[in-house]
């Protein structure tokens, strides 16, 4: 089959590499076009992200004390009456908190409709049928009865009242027309100065269309006005605070109550405060970041009543300390169950509209903010390349174990500073988009690895599972990049063996007894070949080619070969045995066995028949050793380089508990020089030796006198 992945570690690199690219450059255009269809859901859940912070991570914190809300609660209504009040009643409120010395007054109540009482309609209706002479009596009832005047009285006294200024904003992409002009009396409480950032950001600031703005008398008796318009993100919480909302022409912007109330409050006259389109609201020398919509991120406090709530029933009957709202910006507003604008936010799913109002006015008065960069699209798209390609260059290079932790340290560590700039330094970073990227790039490339290695694996079963023992698949299986392609040189043990006489043996035999013999016999040598983690190389008719150190390093090959070649012998001669039992003729082997460096590899024609081989004068002089076997008529033979190792191991000293004549794992052996061969093709001739068993109880014994004095001259095998 053909080697398609196989050791071609660098090419799944850069395979990862480019598919990280690919997907880190397709999250980093999604982060900057923003397509709505594409967008939306990561937009909520980076808004879930927004709330888990808040909720989870930073948890409530205590709000400042210069803030109070009078509300209209379950107490007030069962002991003043059903909301909405009369306005005479109303103005006993505002009388109340004027007189505790409160800084400013917000009220977050809509009065754009006059007040009929039954009493002033009663008497309109007497003085439209009476005398003359008694209008004027009738006239000092009705304004007597006027709540109105009553109201706009005590909002004059108290000089510092701020009222809501419904505005009405269509749903739309763009601003639409206003329906008619705002009436003149609403326009003092404009921005005075209107200007665009230079960031060049696109804007997409709000824009009403109408207005339902409280009575004439009432705005101009009032300090300012305030607009109340608010509207969720698209999963129902509010967290962002429209700091200026346009109607009118095209730098006619009203800011919103919460900020009239802090304005107000910190003595900041209104031509000291400016509204710069993208940038964000200056007051004075404080600066309230807002993005492209001039909306600002509400730093929420905490659930509802995270401030302190004054009952309005109390404020009406004089049941309040003295000193309750001395220099404090008060809010006043609705928070009886069906009487308020009910709010979520990622506190409560139950907050009251005026404490929203309040938690606004409390943002800008410590100074509290919550500031996205601008330049937060850069900051998301550096952080996306950063961790895309970052990932995608060291991903593949690592194990997976080691690959999953330092992807997940990324992911955490990233989502921990992100929470810590949040809480500590007041600035939101996205972090969707960013760990989007480490998530979309640790699980591509994994799955990219899965893929590439499991085929690794079934290109290096099917390669190796006819060469070497099962053991040593599943090892290269573990680590595909063992079993390289191509040749390297590597220095390996070598050993030939062949059936002595095999062609006479076939001549004197039908081919169906030659067969199953020699199947029976080759059977029996590949599993003692595998048995001492041999690669099977091939088999030459009945010879059998294995050698030691590929494709695995084994740094004990010269003795793995030399058990093997041992444990061959004793293999067969139990095979001998059993022919002889069964009557059959019984095969006899040589064995030869070198050590040396030779290239080894899979060699042949890519894709067509390729063999996992040796090839070296090395390899040549082990099948030469082979042959002079039947020389020194000695069944196993070494080179002098295979005994030089073997002498080397049965030198060192024993281990510690081991018998005197085990050493090092080789068993006992007898090693004896034969001769010195001059083998065809090599300029020096080779010292050959011949290698038994011994008997146990033995030692182990080297002898160095050749049998043979002279040198042999081998031209052939």
């Amino acid at each position: 089959m053909a080697r398609v992945w196989l050791g071609k570690t660098r090419d799944v690199q850069k395979l990862g590499l480019l598919l990280a690219g690919c997907l880190t450059v397709a999250v980093g255009l999604l982060a900057l076009i923003e397509p709505d269809l594409l967008v939306a859901p990561f937009r909520l859940i980076e808004n879930a992200t927004i709330d888990l912070r808040f909720r989870v991570f930073r948890g409530p914190r205590p709000a400042t004390p210069e803030v109070v809300i009078v509300a209209v609660d379950e107490r007030s209504i069962r002991e003043i009456g059903r909301w909405p009040w009369s306005r005479t009643m109303q103005a006993r409120v505002v009388d109340g908190i004027a007189r505790g010395g409160a800084k400013v007054i917000g009220l977050d109540v809509i009065y754009s409709e006059p007040e009929v009482t039954e009493l002033k309609r009663s008497l309109q209706e007497i003085r439209a049928g009476a005398p003359a002479s008694v209008h004027g009596l009738l006239d000092r009832k009705l304004k007597e009865s006027d709540t109105d005047a009553q109201f706009e009285r005590s909002v004059t006294q108290a000089g510092n009242v701020v009222l809501a200024l419904p505005l009405v904003v269509p749903v739309s992409v763009s601003c639409q027309p206003v329906e008619k002009a705002p009436p003149g009396y609403i326009t003092s409480s404009q921005f005075m100065m209107v200007k665009q950032a230079s960031s060049g950001a696109a804007l997409e600031p709000q824009c009403a269309t109408s207005a339902v703005p409280p009575l004439r008398q009432f705005a101009r008796a009032a300090a300012s006005l305030g607009h109340v318009y608010t509207i969720p993100d698209r999963d129902g919480v509010t967290r962002y605070e429209y700091l200026a909302v346009r109607y009118g022409d095209d730098r006619d912007y009203y800011p919103s109550l919460g900020l009239e109330i802090a304005r107000i409050y910190l003595d900041i006259p209104r031509d000291h405060v400016s509204l710069t389109l993208g940038e964000g609201v200056r007051l004075g020398n404080i600066l309230i970041p807002t993005d492209q919509k001039a909306r600002m991120l509400i730093n929420h406090v905490g659930k509802e009543q995270s401030f302190r709530y004054v009952s309005a029933t109390d404020v009406i009957h004089g049941r309040v300390e003295p000193d309750a709202f001395a220099g404090k910006a008060v809010f006043v507003g609705t928070a009886a169950l069906g009487t308020y604008d009910q709010k979520a936010t990622p506190f409560s799913a139950n907050f009251p509209g005026v404490e929203k109002n309040a938690t606004v006015a409390e943002n800008i008065i410590t100074q509290q903010f919550l500031a996205q960069s601008v330049y937060d699209k850069l900051i998301d798209l550096m952080l996306i390349l950063l961790f895309g390609f970052g990932l995608g260059v060291l991903l593949p290079k690592m194990q997976a174990l080691p690959g999953a932790t330092m992807a997940a340290a990324a992911f955490l560590g990233y989502a921990a500073v992100a929470q810590f700039l949040f809480v500590h330094q007041g600035l939101l970073l996205a972090v969707v988009y960013p760990l989007f990227t480490i998530m979309v790039v640790f699980v591509s490339v994994t799955v990219l690895r899965f893929m590439t290695e499991e085929k690794q694996a079934k290109e290096v079963r099917a390669m190796f599972s006819s060469y070497v023992n099962p053991l040593i698949v599943e090892e290269l299986i573990k680590d595909p990049a063992k079993a390289k392609l191509g040749g390297q040189r590597k220095e390996l043990t070598m050993l030939f063996s062949d059936v002595k006489g095999f062609t006479t043996f076939c001549e004197q035999h039908s081919p169906e007894e030659v067969v199953p013999l020699l199947n029976e016999y080759l059977t029996a040598m590949t599993e003692v070949v595998f048995r001492w983690n041999g690669t099977l190389d091939k088999f030459i008719g009945d010879a059998v080619v294995a050698f030691w150190g590929a494709p695995l390093d084994q740094p004990d090959h010269v003795t793995l070969a030399l058990k093997c070649a041992l444990h061959m012998r004793k293999r067969l001669a139990e095979l001998q045995e059993n022919w002889k039992a069964r009557g059959l003729p019984a095969l006899d082997s040589g064995i030869g066995i070198n050590t040396g460096e030779v290239l080894v590899g899979n060699i042949g024609a890519e894709g067509k028949k390729m063999d996992y081989t040796m090839i070296g004068d090395h390899v040549n002089l082990a099948a030469r050793a082979e042959g002079l076997t039947r020389k020194f008529d000695v069944p196993v033979v070494i080179t002098e380089y295979t005994a030089q190792r073997l002498k080397a191991i049965l030198d060192k000293p024993r281990s510690t508990g081991m018998r005197s004549d085990v050493t090092h794992g080789m068993g006992r052996v007898d090693l004896r020089r034969l001769s010195t061969v001059k083998v065809k093709g090599k300029a020096q001739p080779v010292a050959m030796y011949g290698i038994a068993s011994r008997q146990h109880g033995e030692s182990s014994v080297v002898t160095e006198d050749a049998a043979t004095a002279e040198v042999l001259e081998m031209t052939d095998k």
